[in-house]
């Protein structure tokens, strides 16, 4: 990845179990997921798979409607209330996550070795849980192969969500693995497209970023190479997918142009996809929708979240970029959202979960009218966790989250966040609180206009077809004391059109 129009960022690779700071974490507990760090070690690999690819989840299906969020959708009237418009995914842009945590491969690359350690795998790490508002989740590293660690693919997975690896060639050395090896000659790049192909299908993800990010002397191969791969990946899945990032041109050389233009479109032209670099501006999303045609959903306009050379300047008013984004209708590819925690001072200890709590939720709230929610299509139970605690964190056991994107708890911990669009005036009748080491979701009145009245709270969006008895359990808890009356109601569509509210349980009284 580059954020300047001269060099790629390279970020620490340290990943190994002397810095874990749970002493129960051993190597005989866990195995490993790993990259493939030279092209030598690729046909080991595919002949000696981990034990842990045995684990890995099917790619759930999701609902094919999305809702485009409101920051006005989160209570209603009782007598207002209504089911929100639904739209065709495909007639939507959608937002790709590429996790870039601190290198990768550490805590999150763990694999217990027994049934049932799930989890502990370490006392804290960088989760991501805001799966209905995404469509795509990069695995990033500076790794020349990156193979998404299990964790990841699960979590993707059980939402729905598709995951996929990164292949990386940069500097003098990506250059020589390009000019001498992959790209020397037509086998050897259609044998690397294949083995490519071959890592996804044994491996259980579901595609590729390719980030070239060196000077080719071959670019007739490499184009040949991006044309393959997409082939060879979608007549083994026609679901998997293939995503280019903008670096080198038609002609070979390493020189981002931060839009869709003539120097880079025979490379969108071949995949499923670009991702564009950071560097752009208003006049570069103009050409780019030009460029870009029928296809302008299948550009992922390039936001850092750290801000580098950035739009708006990334962190807190990384929405700038968004929203700028928005505006020409352009899907998005946010970059490194675990700056979050990653910047995030880690003492005192006893703070840090709702430390970073406080600085994620008020970072993907800031994000919420840019974004769409994809419906719950299937039963769940949920406890809400996050695949990290106060003191645990394993992305094995994370749950299904709410719908709404809850509003930040303790809001006057970020600075200047009164300047964040999204968070003035806002509503926090659904927000985010700590009873012990866990998180919940708070239901409050208290600030409404409509105190007084029944006030409808929508929490979960879902997309279940229902027949028969079915049972809803739910546990509730007055945290205040205060006599409060409450009803859970679900507000159906019947196969003719109309609507149908059916109450639960009838009056809660606390």
């Amino acid at each position: 990845m580059s954020f300047q129009n001269k060099r790629p960022l390279y970020l620490n690779q340290t990943s190994d179990v002397s810095s874990f700071s749970n002493p129960k974490t051993t190597e005989q507990n866990f195995i490993t997921c790993d990259p493939i760090k030279k092209y030598s070690d690729i046909e080991d690999c595919l002949s000696n798979l981990p034990q842990w690819v045995e684990k890995v989840v099917p790619l759930k299906k999701r609902c094919q409607y999305v809702v485009k969020n409101s920051l006005s959708d989160c209570h209603s009237i009782e007598s207002d209330h209504y089911i929100h418009n639904r739209l065709d995914s495909r007639t939507v842009p959608k937002t790709l996550i590429c996790h870039d945590y601190k290198g990768g491969y550490l805590t999150d690359s763990y694999v217990p070795v027994k049934d049932g350690d799930e989890k502990h795998i370490d006392k804290e790490g960088y989760t991501f849980y805001n799966w209905s508002q995404i469509d795509y989740f990069v695995y990033f590293s500076h790794h020349f192969i990156t193979i998404p660690p299990l964790s990841w693919i699960n979590a993707a997975h059980k939402n729905g969500v598709k995951i996929l690896g990164t292949l990386i060639t940069e500097f003098t050395d990506g250059a020589k693995i390009c000019d001498e090896g992959i790209f020397n000659n037509r086998d050897s790049m259609k044998e690397f497209a294949f083995h490519l192909t071959e890592i996804v299908k044994l491996f259980g993800f579901d595609g590729w970023l390719l980030n070239i990010e060196n000077e080719v002397k071959h670019p007739d191969l490499l184009k040949g190479f991006v044309e393959v791969l997409t082939q060879n990946i979608h007549k083994d899945n026609s679901e998997n997918i293939v995503i280019w990032y903008d670096s080198v041109t038609k002609d070979g050389k390493l020189l981002w142009q931060d839009q869709l233009n003539c120097e880079n479109k025979c490379f969108f032209d071949l995949c499923d996809g670009i991702f564009l670099n950071y560097c752009w501006n208003e006049e570069k999303l103009a050409n780019t929708v030009k460029c870009a045609g029928s296809r302008r959903f299948d550009v992922f306009v390039g936001v850092d979240v750290f801000g580098r050379n950035m739009f708006g300047g990334g962190q807190f008013n990384t929405f700038k970029a968004v929203e700028l984004v928005s505006k020409y209708n352009l899907s998005m590819a946010i970059f490194a959202p675990g700056w979050t925690y990653e910047t995030m001072d880690k003492n005192p200890e006893n703070t840090r979960f709702s430390r970073f709590l406080t600085r994620d939720d008020t970072f993907w709230f800031s994000l919420l009218p840019y974004l769409y929610t994809r419906p719950i299509n299937d039963f769940f139970f949920t406890n809400f966790h996050l695949g990290l605690g106060q003191n645990s964190y394993s992305l094995f056991i994370q749950e299904q989250q709410t719908s709404r994107l809850l509003h930040p708890d303790r809001l006057n911990t970020i600075p200047q966040y009164e300047t964040v669009l999204s968070l003035q005036n806002s509503c926090d009748c659904l927000k985010r609180e700590y009873v012990g080491a866990k998180n919940v979701c708070l239901i409050s009145k208290q600030g409404l206009r409509e105190n007084s009245r029944s006030i409808v709270h929508n929490i979960f969006l879902c997309d279940i077809k229902l027949q028969g008895k079915i049972g809803v359990s739910v546990q509730t808890e007055n945290l205040n004391f205060m006599e409060t009356f409450l009803d859970w109601v679900l507000l159906t569509v019947l196969p003719s059109g109309s609507l149908r509210k059916i109450k639960l349980l009838g009056k809660i009284f606390w």
